[in-house]
């Protein structure tokens, strides 16, 4: 169950419980208050509230957005190497969130998201449209937004108060829903040409982080590099690690990437859990269209639970590459593997891939570099299998590669 009620998408939402009681120059929301509190709304107010210990109580407001893992509230930040799938990660979580569906087996508070991307564009929108499939949620309308282009949040520009104002006015098209989540991807992007090192820009950036959530009474999540050392946070001004309630790292290994939860204002930091990215076709090639292909988020181990056992597969001893390769071998083989009748050449019992079929996995795990040609890469490709191929570990003719052996 979720952490609060479903809602009807297609019914107006309540207001926000986050949502905060007057702006900031003192005029109230509309409608926020009902007419009976008319004298409430005239009372001046003070600047600075003075609050008894005896009078403090607990609000009903959620705690969590997921639970454990997310405050409902506050910012938070995810960083992570290059291509370590950490806003792979981060959209997959908000799109459960957006769908009400429990993510990572945490129960998660439903609302609308708005993920804002200024690079990669085309990229994430096959992203999303690879996520929309595979939850089968075409057509359902999840309130799960995306902004194509990066406010300048790094100076005082006014774009905090714009993107709440769009944000605003979108949701009110759609019958105002609450608004849970708001990632901005990336943070360095958001900075327009701030410096991240400098404490007064990264406050800066912070700042604003902060007003965009007040005004909805929402969590803010920034999608940042790591440092040179990740044990010892994200890259730039230690004003952005002191400032935050939750901070997530993560890092990518041969089998996938592993979550951490490095900062936790509230709750115990530490948990950690892995996920992988299974491959989504959006468009099958043909003599006249191009193959067409995204990811979604796989989470192979949840929070808390214990690690894979190793197999043989793991005790073998190759390079970093061959390695990978190797793994995404084992993914590609278990998700669409099969016998193949009338080869002599593998075993019977053997389930097999075609080697056309297990390209698909290699730009979608890492495995491609990007930086170097596609001849280069292919030739690569082709060095590792044959590697792969000697030291026992695979099967290989010109049309498939399988296992040897029980693995």
């Amino acid at each position: 169950m979720p952490l609060n009620e479903k809602h009807d998408l297609g019914e107006p939402f309540e207001r926000s419980a986050f949502a905060p009681a007057y702006y900031e120059d003192g005029r109230d929301p509309p409608g926020r208050f009902e007419p009976d509190m008319q004298a409430r709304r005239d009372t001046p107010r003070k600047p600075f509230p003075i609050l008894h210990i005896d009078d403090l109580e607990i609000g009903d407001d959620p705690t969590w957005l997921i639970n454990g893992l997310l405050p409902a509230s506050g910012f938070g930040v995810v960083f992570g190497p290059p291509k370590s799938l950490k806003s792979f990660l981060l959209a997959d979580a908000l799109f459960h969130v957006a769908m009400g569906r429990e993510w990572a087996g945490r129960e998660v508070m439903q609302g609308a998201v708005v993920y804002i991307t200024g690079e990669g564009v085309e990229g994430f929108k096959r992203r999303l449209i690879a996520m929309r499939r595979h939850y089968e949620v075409e057509g359902a309308r999840v309130p799960f937004l995306m902004v194509p282009v990066a406010p300048d949040l790094g100076h005082n520009s006014g774009d905090d108060a714009a993107l709440v104002q769009d944000v605003r006015d979108y949701l009110a098209t759609i019958g105002n829903p609450p608004l849970r989540a708001i990632a901005i991807d990336t943070l360095a992007r958001t900075m327009k040409g701030a410096d991240e090192n400098a404490a007064k820009d990264m406050t800066t950036f912070v700042d604003n982080c902060e007003r965009i959530g007040a005004a909805f009474g929402c969590i803010v999540i920034g999608v940042h590099h790591a440092g040179k050392d990740v044990a010892k946070g994200s890259r730039g001004s230690n004003a952005l690690d002191g400032a935050v309630d939750v901070m997530w790292s993560v890092e990518k290994h041969e089998a996938g990437s592993t979550a951490t939860i490095h900062h936790m204002k509230d709750a115990e930091a530490g948990s950690s859990w892995q996920f992988r990215l299974l491959p989504v076709t959006l468009r099958e090639g043909g003599a006249t269209s191009e193959f067409v292909a995204a990811a979604v988020v796989e989470i192979v181990l949840p929070p808390g639970e214990a690690q894979r056992p190793a197999t043989s597969l793991d005790r073998i001893k190759l390079g970093d590459r061959p390695k990978l390769l190797l793994t995404i071998i084992r993914e590609a083989i278990g998700e669409m593997g099969s016998p193949v009748k009338g080869d002599v050449h593998i075993p019977h019992d053997a389930k097999a891939i075609k080697r056309d079929d297990l390209k698909r996995y290699l730009p979608l795990r890492g495995y491609w570099d990007e930086d170097k040609p596609s001849n280069s890469n292919r030739a690569t490709f082709s060095a590792d299998l044959k590697t792969l191929k000697v030291r026992k570990a695979i099967g290989l003719n010109a049309e498939y590669v399988w296992f040897e052996g029980a693995h």
